[in-house]
């Protein structure tokens, strides 16, 4: 995972004009619970804290509840994200049937 020195909460108060979400399927290669980063098919994602204003919605499949610790190594999820250029933060991660193809 790339070092990032900044938290999701600077990355978002960095923003100053508005962007466009994206989405992405991939597949979860790392986690680092600490940092709150997640690697998703080559790209590291900045996830925000539990409790806040702004909190990245994470569900697991077949509900609408979920956190960060409930998600895996290896699990399929599509992830909502604004690109910074400099770093991805995540705004939306939803768990995906393990059956789904999606690129790695």
């Amino acid at each position: 995972m790339g070092l990032f020195a900044e938290t999701f909460d600077e990355l978002l108060d960095s923003i100053d004009t508005p962007l466009v979400s994206r989405f992405e399927n991939g597949v979860i290669y790392e986690m680092n619970l600490v940092t709150r980063v997640i690697q998703i098919s080559g790209y590291d994602y900045h996830v925000s804290p539990a409790f806040g204003e702004d909190v990245t919605e994470i569900s697991l499949l077949g509900t609408s509840a979920g956190a960060l610790e409930l998600l895996s190594v290896g699990m399929k999820v599509e992830v909502e994200y604004l690109d910074l250029e400099r770093a991805r933060v995540a705004i939306v991660i939803k768990a995906l049937d393990q059956n789904l193809e999606v690129e790695f």
